[in-house]
Order: structure tokens, then sequence, then C-alpha cells
């Protein structure tokens, strides 16, 4: 193993280890991380196998196959990092601007306030922007941009309600971005026959091709754009300052925006000299570098300023990558670091002015820089550096990037337009960094026409109140600034290294000399202008920043366009589903039933259709059996009796009867393991079924009568084609090729005879494990709509007990509303006096399940562990637990949960882990080694594999699943369930948090026999408020009766 893959080993150790940090040191994990992300960076260019070796020979790689013959034509996805002088570029950033950000929030947080969360998530926002930088597979790449997308919404979305908006937006632009680019890979990946990214990037094909090479690389660029916050993706960055400032300071300064940045620089050795991409790349990065900085200008909350001075300061670098000359790509490169340090320790000063002086507007603020001098100083010189004032690196990398533009390929006038926008931007750059220092620490509050001086807001500290934070609060937010102060006084021991950052892209060696004078050049006398007119603007800097922030740019805002699109977009949906939103199940058929007889028509109304049709072989002797008679006769009434009833119970048992006649069909044609397992799931869905549908009307609406007559037609003419073509086309061959050789090769193969486990487990287990993470979403989604259902839509009519039927309500007008159980003649015989006591009930039943648990225990354990032998497996045992939960369930006397609330998803991800680290453990096979490849072994005579462990994922998955619907569907917390009963449990559980879904408008209900309130339909609401209406007035009467006679 290569040091390089050492590299996300331990950030992903980090990540295991963080939540343990938290719980010890609450805050103060930071510490530790900090110096563990710090170590790794000192390690990095300390090891001569990684940079040492990066500057010797370009680059170190490692590579094992991930996902073998996944492509078409049997091409591999392999587990691919590359670490040349980008990537590493990029990581050490990452890791040393994390360090600080991580030091410094052991001081922004608060003890309690959610660090568990801030920890965890940043480690993984660590851990997915260094994999994204080490990638030299596209599905990695993809994987690493995806999970950079992903920590950056949960992060902005920790902030609360106020937080939610913009993590959404932020979501919806990168992951607009992520399309982009996955489309880009994929006719990459088509086009040059490889997934290595520097395959790609080196291949030829980008020269023989214009039309393609323009194609990917626009959307490349576009992928770049909506990370790096560029014109017409810049809306999300500002939107994401509702997060917490150390989020924000690692967000903007070495994470999210850098990944963009990265792309479109690793990019640059298939497309600098590619029209199209020097054109997107010099004007929108251009253009946004001038609208942002004249928004930042506008701003009065600190934190917005520097957000859209991020934005800004990203349209300078992302220019100057469209130019494309190697010149050009070292002046990115070096603006790019500039960036990190002086925008890292703007973020971080922020927030500790936010903490000292209570607030972050402008307005608020007052005269601090006496009261804050270390705080201030640092602000000066990041501010300097991100105005591009000499002597610091921030003017070096503006100069390089100015000079860049005279080269840029455009023609004279294009050069001298964009030199010309490159001036004004580089002005209103100097105006809103100068409005950051002044605002915040020199000019105090503003003052009123009348003036008097601006009341501030209630949580702003007094002036004389505001002291210096502590070291180590102020030391982590300046270092970065102050650190970039002896990179100007070395620059010329950044030649190298920038030589080899810039190489690492493919577009050749720069051969830079970094220098702070290169004589009286365009660039130095258009800063000079700009830092003279800068200047004289200063002096009357209050009149301008507040003619700023009273006028609007434009006559629409970034959100509020966002807002408008995804509106459309809902509208657009809504229209193009109008053809199949619907509930019937009707609308939906008929298009299926459509295509089965065009596709019948089509095939027998062709001559050379007919043909074939006429010489198909005969069908396989024995194939039809006299048995098979037997399981028609059992599906054939089942099946008109579903038809023809109209109770919502009876359709459920008939379907669960029907379900079990199709079990004995299979096993009939010898296949056991199949027949158990759909026999299992039946007795579970029935169960599953029944928790539903007793929330809903116990009768189906009549169907009207030529509806009627239309499905009856229908479903016959379908059911005879269908019928025709499976004669004709089943049963005429032998087993295919793939089955034979499973047959044949599969048990010298996996060491199983039960040759559909072992396909199940081994030769096909990546699509288990889809299907497995399938299984665990449906639960969890099962969970979001039922807990979106109104807990109790009948006030009084718990589920507790049977008793509560009996339970007179004469007073109050909704309840005339509601069917009297005893007005229902079906439902007449379950309430005798024997069924009031639902202990008393249930009593047999819990009696005989404890040893029938037992018994379920020890068969699903002896199914689990002989399923590579014999019929069994993970599911099907994990379904023979699943009878014994639901049977558990439902001899209780009341609705109770199985375990905790939470159980059922914890199991679920429990499992869905456990065959994802048996996939990992896959790689240390001796042979063939990958993703999920068994290991196989012998213990006390026992043949062992790993795809043992794989099948217990399944098996826990699936326990849990059913364990969340028995719980979300049949517990306390059910729908319908009385939020005032005495036993109430968890705040989830009861309903009294806010549900995944907007919760739906109650129904009108009667109770069924079980004690549950079931909706009613229409024509039955009628009937039970008539009843009630005139049992009401009889009640009346009678009492009226009753006085009389007194």
């Amino acid at each position: 193993m290569t040091s390089i893959v050492l590299i996300p080993v331990i950030l992903a150790v980090a990540l295991v280890l963080a939540p343990v940090l938290v719980r010890v040191l609450d805050r103060n994990a930071g510490w530790p991380l900090a110096a563990l992300f710090t170590a790794l960076a000192v390690w990095i260019l300390a090891d001569p196998a990684l940079a040492g070796a990066v500057n010797d020979h370009g680059q170190v790689t490692w590579s094992t196959t991930w996902l073998p013959d996944v492509l078409p034509g049997g091409g591999d996805i392999s587990f691919s990092l590359r670490l040349d002088g980008l990537s590493l570029f990029f990581v050490l950033l990452a890791l040393l601007i994390g360090a600080a950000v991580f030091a410094y929030s052991t001081r922004y947080l608060h003890r309690g306030d959610g660090a568990m969360s801030f920890y965890v998530l940043m480690t993984g926002f660590m851990a997915s922007v260094v994999l994204l930088f080490l990638a030299d597979d596209v599905a990695l790449l993809f994987i690493g941009w995806e999970l950079v997308s992903l920590a950056s919404f949960f992060l902005i979305a920790r902030a609360g309600h106020t937080g939610e908006p913009g993590a959404m937006r932020t979501l919806l632009l990168t992951f607009t971005g992520g399309l982009s680019l996955l489309v880009a890979l994929g006719i990459s990946v088509a086009a040059t026959g490889t997934t290595s990214l520097s395959g790609i990037i080196a291949s030829d094909v980008w020269g023989r091709d214009a039309v393609l090479t323009g194609v990917v690389a626009t959307l490349t660029a576009l992928a770049g754009f909506s990370k790096a916050a560029q014109f017409p993706f810049h809306a999300w960055l500002p939107e994401a300052m509702a997060a917490i400032t150390p989020v924000s300071a690692f967000l903007h300064a070495a994470a999210v925006v850098k990944a963009g940045v990265y792309l479109l620089l690793r990019f640059s050795g298939a497309f600098h000299d590619v029209t199209v991409w020097n054109l997107l790349l010099i004007i929108s990065g251009m253009f946004t570098a001038v609208i942002a900085a004249v928004f930042a200008v506008q701003k009065p909350d600190l934190k917005k300023l520097t957000a859209y001075s991020t934005v800004s300061q990203l349209g300078w670098i992302v220019a100057t990558i469209g130019v494309g000359t190697p010149a050009a790509l070292a002046a990115a490169v070096l603006h790019t670091a500039a960036h990190a340090l002086f925008k890292s320790s703007l973020f971080m000063v922020i927030g500790v002015l936010d903490h000292q002086a209570g607030s972050r507007d402008l307005r608020d603020l007052g005269v601090l820089w006496r009261r804050m001098p270390f705080t201030f100083a640092g602000a000066v010189i990041a501010a300097a550096c991100m105005a591009g004032i000499p002597p610091t690196l921030g003017f070096v990398s503006k100069e390089g990037m100015l000079a860049a533009f005279e080269e840029a390929p455009l023609g004279t006038a294009g050069q001298t337009v964009l030199l010309a926008t490159a001036a004004v931007g580089a002005l209103a750059t100097l105006l809103y960094s100068a409005k950051y220092v002044f605002g915040a620490f020199i000019d105090g509050r503003p003052v009123d026409s009348d003036g008097t001086e601006r009341v501030p807001s209630p949580s702003t500290k007094p002036d004389a109140e505001v002291r210096e934070a502590s070291p180590v609060f102020w030391i982590p937010a300046v270092l970065p600034a102050v650190a970039s102060l002896p990179a100007v006084v070395m620059l010329s021991a950044w030649d190298g290294p920038l030589d080899t950052v810039v190489a690492a892209t493919g577009a050749g060696s720069p051969h830079s000399h970094l220098s702070l004078w290169h004589g009286w050049t365009v660039p130095l006398w258009i800063t000079c202008g700009v830092i003279v007119v800068g200047v004289l603007l200063l002096f009357r800097r209050r009149q301008i920043f507040a003619a700023a922030e009273s006028r609007h740019l434009l006559p629409f805002t970034g959100a509020g366009f966002i807002s408008l699109t995804v509106q459309l977009a809902n509208r657009w949906g809504r229209l193009a589903n109008l053809p199949g939103s619907s509930l019937n199940p009707n609308r939906h058929l008929i298009w299926i039933f459509a295509m089965v007889l065009v596709l019948a028509g089509a095939a027998f109304l062709d001559e050379e259709g007919l043909r074939q049709l006429g010489s198909l072989p005969p069908r396989v002797d024995g194939i039809d059996q006299i048995g098979d008679l037997v399981g028609l006769a059992m599906v054939l009434p089942v099946v008109i009796a579903i038809i023809s009833t109209r109770s919502r119970f009876g359709s459920v048992i008939l379907v669960g009867v029907a379900g079990a006649a199709v079990s004995w069909i299979m096993l009939t044609l010898g296949a056991p393991d199949v027949a158990l397992t759909n026999l299992m799931v039946e007795f579970v869905v029935t169960v599953f079924l029944m928790l539903v549908v007793r929330h809903q009307p116990r009768l189906y609406l009549r169907e009207g009568e030529n509806r009627a007559k239309f499905s009856v037609v229908a479903a016959t003419v379908v059911g005879i084609v269908v019928f025709v073509g499976s004669w004709l086309l089943v049963g005429r061959h032998g087993r295919p090729e793939l089955a034979m050789w499973y047959l044949e090769n599969g048990p010298e193969e996996t060491g199983a005879n039960n040759i559909v486990a072992s396909i199940i487990v081994e030769f096909r287990g990546f699509d288990t494990l889809g299907e497995l993470c399938v299984l665990g979403m449906a639960g969890l989604v099962v969970a979001a709509v039922v807990g979106s259902v109104p807990r109790s839509p009948v006030p009084g009519y718990g589920p507790g007990s049977t008793s509560e039927l009996f339970r007179r309500k004469t007073t109050g007008k909704a309840t005339a509303r509601f069917a009297d159980v005893h007005n229902v003649p079906e439902l007449a015989p379950f309430y005798s006096r024997y069924l009031r006591s639902t202990y008393l009930n249930s009593m047999l039943g819990r009696v005989v399940m404890w040893p029938m648990a037992a018994v379920l225990v020890l068969y699903s354990a002896a199914v689990f562990w002989r399923g590579h032998q014999s019929p069994g497996g993970g599911f099907l045992a994990a379904l023979v637990l699943a009878l014994g939960i639901v049977f558990w369930y439902l001899v209780q006397p009341s609705s109770r949960t199985v375990g905790a609330p939470e159980i059922g998803y914890r199991i679920i991800g429990a499992g869905m882990l456990l065959a994802l680290g048996t996939g990992l453990v896959g790689y240390l096979a001796p042979e063939g080694a990958g993703f999920l490849t068994p290991l196989h072994g012998e213990f006390a005579g026992q043949h062992l594999t790993t795809s043992l462990v794989f099948d217990a994922g399944v098996y826990l998955a699936v326990i849990g699943t059913v364990m969340t619907v028995v719980n979300m569907l049949g517990g306390r917390g059910r729908p319908g369930a009385d939020p005032d009963r005495s036993h109430k449990a968890d705040p989830v559980e009861t309903g009294d948090t806010p549900a995944p879904l907007p919760a739906t408008a109650a129904s009108p209900v009667a109770v069924n026999f079980g004690g549950s309130a079931v909706p009613l339909n229409p024509g039955e609401v009628r009937r039970a408020e008539e009843a009630g209406h005139d049992r009401e007035t009889g009640e009346t009467a009678d009492a009226a009766g009753k006085e009389k006679d007194q």
C-alpha cells in the first residue's frame, strides 16, 4: 500500500473519531482535529514518497479495481488516486485552512451548541473535498463532487429555519452543475473508452472532433461555474451565509468554491485552446467579477459583503483560467492561494466581531480599532491583500492576472475591453475592501441628517464594553492573513512549486518568475490608477456607501429568480403530469394495456412475424403438468372474488390468498427458495395492508356501469393476448446459457449448493446492495409519509381499547359527522360484551406467542445459516423473524411499539453499513480483489465466506424495515392515535414535532372493530349524519319525556 492511500484513510478515521472526541471534549474537539490536519499536511510535504515524488516524477498514483466489468464492453471502474502538483496544492490548501478553521471553532462555538453535528459534518466535508482532489477515476471524481454538495447543504441547513431556503437553493444549483458534470464525464468515457481522468484529459480525441470537444467543454465549464459561484449560478453563495462563520470560512476559502476552480484547472489541459472554453470562462468570469463587486459595495452586512467579494474574486480566477496560457494558469493558481488566505481570515474576523461586539452590521458597529487592535491588524492585512495593495501577495497575483489578460485570445480590441473591465472591477474591489475595514473598525455608526447617531440593534454591545477577544480566538482568525506576508518576502521560492502545479494541468510550464517589480507595465499602471482614484473616492466614502446601499442595481434578486424558476418548473411538471395525475389505476394501466395490444398487433399483422410464429419450436417435454391446473384452480376463483368484493378488508385477505396460490405454483415449478420467500412476503405484506386499509373507507366506491363494462372488456382482451403470447413464447426453449453456467460453475466458484443464494449475494451482489438501499429507503419513506398524517382525526375515539367504541357522544356539532358503530350492521357481531376487553381477547394469542417466538427465532437462525447450501438465506430468514414480530404486535392488547421508536431506523442503517463494509473487505481478496469480492475460508470444518456477513446486512435491513413499518402504521404514534393518551412516548411518535411532510386534512371517519378511526366514503358520511341527527333527536325527546315524568 503506497502512502497516497493513507491520506483518505486517515481522514476516514478522523470522521469516525470525531463523535468520540466531541463526546469527551465538546467544542474543544476542534483542537485534536486541527492538529491532525496540520500533521497530515506536514507529513505529505515531508514524505519523499508524496511531495518529494511529485517534485521528482510529476505524480504519485495508486489504483485498484472497484467495480469490474460494469461498463459497456467490459470496462472497469477503479478506485484510483493521483497526487500531482495540482492535487497536492489543493489538498494542502484544504488541510491547512481547515486546521485554522477547526481551531477557531473551539472558541466560536458555545458549549453544547451543536458541536457534534458541526464537527462530524465538517470532518466529512474535509474528507469529501480531499477525495475530490485526489480522484483519478471519473466515478470517484463525481462521487466526491456530489459529497461536497451534500456536505455543504447539511452545514447550511444546520442553521435552522433561517438556513433552509439558502440550503435548498445551494443544493438545487450545485446539483444542476453535478448533472452537467455527469453528462460531460459520460460523454468523455464513451469517446475515450476509459474512466481514467488523466487518460481522458490526455486523449487525442479532443483535437479530432471539434463538436464533441465544444459540447464537453461547455458542460464542464457549467459544472465548474456551479461550484465556483459564477454567473448564472452565483446566487447560491450569498444565500449560504445563513451558515455559521466557521462554515462560511471553510466553504468559501478552501472547499466548495475551490472544487469548482480545481475542476476548471484540471480540464484546462484538454480545453485551454478551445475557443468556446476561452470565451465562456473569460466573459462569465469577468462579468461575475464586476457585478458581484458592485453588489459587495452595496451590502452593510459584513458576511454578505464578504460573500459577494468571494464571488467577485472567483470571477477573476475563472476569467484568468479562461485565457489558457501557462502564465495565466500560474496567475490563477497564485491568486487561488492568496484568496484562500485572506478570505478565510476575513470571515473569521467577522465571527470575532460578532462575538465581541454583538453585531456584524456595519451600521451598528462603533469605532473598534483601539479596543480590538490585533483583530483590526489582521483585518487590515487581509483586506489589503484582497484589494491588491502592494506589497501583499494579492498585489502579486493581481498583477499576474492583469498581465494574463494582455494575452487573452480575443484580439487587440477584446484585450483592451477586458483590461478596462478588469480596471473597473479592481476599483470596486478596493472600495468594498475599504468598506470592510473603515466600516467595521474606524468610521463608527452612521449619522442621520439631523446629526444624531444611528441607534444600534439591541444585541449590539456599547463600545465601552467591547474588548479584544482571547488569543486562542483571534490568533486562528488572523493567522492565514499573516501567513501571506512571508510568502511575499520569499516570492522566488515559489517559482518551482508553481511551475509544478501548472505543469500538472497539461497546459505546459509557465517558467514563473514572481517579483514585486517587473517595471512600468500596463498592469502596474492600472493598479496605480485604481489606487489613486480609490483613495480620492474614500474621502467621500460615507456618502458613496450610503448611496450604494439605498439603490437596487437590478429589479430582481438571484434568490427571487431561483424561486420563480422553481415555480415555473413545478407548474410545467403539473401540466406534463396531467395525463397520469390520478389515483385511479385505470388511468395508469390503460397505457400499459394499450402498449401490449399494439405490440401484439404488430406481431400478428406483420407477415414476417406470422411466419416466425408458424415456425416456433415445440414446447419442452414435461413442462406442462396436470398439477399446474391446481394452481389455476386456486388463483382463478380468488381473482374473481377480488374483482367482485367492495370490502377493502376482504380484498386484502383475498390478495394474500392469491399470493399464497402463486407461491404454490412456484413450488411446483421447482423453485422452493423463491416460493418460500414469496409466501413469507405475502404474510407480512397482508398485515401491512391491513394496517393501511383500517384508515380508509370500509367499502370501495361503486364504479359507474359504463366504466365497469369498459374495464371488464379491456382486462379480458389484454388477458387473452398475454395468455396467447405466453403460450407461444414461453416454454419452447431449454435453459439459457447463463443459467447453465451458474448451474455448472456456481458450486465450484462459491462453494454453495444453493444457486439462487449464490447469485444473490455473490455473482449479483452489487445488484442486491442496490436493492438493499431501496428497501431501506422504502422504510424511511413510509415513516415520512405516515408522519404527515394527522395523529387523531377523531377526538375521543382513541385506539387504546375497544371500550372506546361504546363511548356515547351527544354534544358538539362535529360528532354528527361520525358514524355510530351501533348503526353499522356489518360490524354488529363484533360488538358483543365479550369483545370489550382487548386484554382477555388477546390472552390466548399471547400464551401461544412465546413458544412460537422461540421457534421462529431458532428457525430464522437455521434458515440464515443454511442459506448457502439449502433454501434459505438472509432475506428469507429475516422474513421468518418478521413473522414473529408481526405476530407479537397482533396479539398485544393495545397498540404498542416494537422496541424503541427509532430502533427500526438504526437497524436499517446497521444493515446497510454492514453490507457496505463487507464490500470493502473484498479489496483484501488475494485474487480478483474488488468491491464485494467474496473471501472464502474454513472454520471448525465449516465453509465460511464474507458473503455470509453481507447476507447478515440484508437480514438486518429487512428486519429494520419491517419494524419501522409496523411502528409507524400500528404503533402508538400511528395515524388516528389519541395524542392525549397517558402513555405518551417519543415526541416524534406522538406527533408533537413537525412531520417530514405537511399534514393532510382529517377525513370524516367511523370506528372499525379494531378500535381505529376509518375514513368514510361520501355516501356513508351522508348516512352517518342522518343517523346521528335522528339519534340526537330521539335522545332529546327521551330526556324531555323523563323530565316531564319527574
